[in-house]
């Protein structure tokens, strides 16, 4: 075998190149790892009735808005049947902060003498919480105008009503329940109004519950109201040693497969540039993971191992359709090979489509890596592996 005519093959020249960014991606971006890798708290959470599929976006829409708006947007979160909504919170995330998110269900109401003055549906244009001015004081709240309705709705219940306690309630709860002063009970629409929870400068209590109150009223009310149903924390230690108990396990299947190879066709010079191919892919598939920022979990684990064992199927394909032939015609017989290969690779890909396209969390990650790992294997190291195969077997 002559490696300068392999090193002036565009397929193998591909393969190099396509590892050599793999790597680099790997070392400088560095892989992300899921919950169930890295650490974190899974928590499920039920509804309080079955949701449709308009319910389920709206929630889903709802929740990552205000995590969001708090500065947390790493946070996974995915629907599981019709009532069961999945959160994936890694550990370097404040967990307490995001559950007390979670329970918000944003229901916000105004009363003056018990007589609802407006809701949340009323409220429009949230600011940030700041520093507000209150009297000769300093307050820190939310600031929000009232849509044209609810400033008018506001009016005629505040008319007549100088001094009288605003009562803010959220789920229920009351948040505040500021003096009305005399010019917002002169019985004109008054849009602009604010939520204080606290004195300036503010408590790290008093920013999160200001912050909880804004991102409440920013994305509006839950169509449904949530309970934690489950929670569990998973230990980084745990994924540390089932990552080192995958790489170990990889090398013994690598030195298996490289052994059986040889016993196999009797030459283990063959078993080298499957090992090498099969090495490669895996880098290959690490990179892309690298690239488009997926977190592997175990699944997408699961998915890199098929996608492996699927393409040391497709290389021994290759090898025995080229023995078969003999020499004068190993490109006719690698040729028919690849129509097994294709054929292969789209039923795999057929089957994993569904998952990518309708899964979620797990089964998208095993989705994902597999069907990267077949695209990766038919476009760019079968092809390299062919060729190796038709300069080895030429002196054969």
């Amino acid at each position: 075998m002559k490696i300068p005519n392999l090193l002036k093959d565009k397929r193998i020249l591909l393969l190099i190149i396509v590892v050599t960014a793999s790597i680099l991606l790997i070392a400088f971006k560095g892989l992300q790892f899921g919950i169930d890798l890295s650490g974190g708290t899974i928590i499920v959470l039920k509804a309080d009735k079955p949701m449709n599929d308009k319910e389920i976006e709206a929630t889903i829409r709802i929740i990552t808005e205000r995590l969001n708006y708090n500065g947390l947007n790493d946070v996974i979160i995915y629907p599981r049947g019709n009532d069961e909504i999945v959160v994936e919170i890694p550990k370097s995330c404040d967990t307490d902060r995001i559950i007390k998110i979670l329970k918000q269900q944003g229901v916000f109401v105004a009363k003056i003498d018990n007589i609802t003055a407006y809701t949340g549906s009323d409220v429009q244009n949230v600011e940030l919480p700041q520093k507000i001015p209150e009297g000769n004081n300093w307050a820190y709240g939310v600031p929000f105008e009232l849509t044209l309705d609810g400033a008018k709705k506001f009016a005629e219940v505040a008319k007549g009503k100088a001094y009288h306690k605003v009562y803010l309630y959220m789920d229920g709860k009351l948040i505040s329940a500021p003096v009305l002063s005399p010019d917002l009970a002169d019985g004109k629409p008054h849009p602009k109004q604010v939520i204080t929870v606290g004195s300036y400068p503010p408590t790290k209590e008093e920013i999160d519950e200001a912050m909880a109150i804004y991102s409440a009223l920013k994305s509006g009310a839950l169509p449904v109201k949530l309970n934690i149903e489950y929670m569990s924390t998973i230990s980084p230690e745990f994924g540390k040693d089932f990552l080192k108990g995958t790489a170990i396990a990889l090398l013994l299947a690598f030195i298996a497969v490289g052994t059986i190879i040889s016993i196999r066709y009797k030459q283990p010079k063959i078993a080298i540039p499957i090992l090498i191919t099969c090495i490669s892919e895996v880098i290959i598939i690490l990179g892309f993971a690298s690239l488009i920022g997926w977190k592997l979990d175990l699944p997408s684990i699961a998915g890199i191992i098929a996608a492996v064992g699927t393409g040391v199927d497709n290389q021994i394909v290759i090898t025995d359709e080229a023995l078969k032939k003999g020499a004068g015609k190993i490109r006719a017989s690698i040729k028919r090979a690849f129509f097994i290969i294709f054929a292969s690779a789209s039923t795999s890909i057929a089957a994993m489509l569904p998952l990518f396209v309708l899964g979620v969390g797990m089964l998208k990650g095993f989705a994902i890596t597999t069907i990267a790992g077949v695209l990766i294997g038919i476009f760019i190291t079968r092809p390299a592996f062919a060729r190796i195969i038709e300069e080895m077997f030429k002196k054969f």
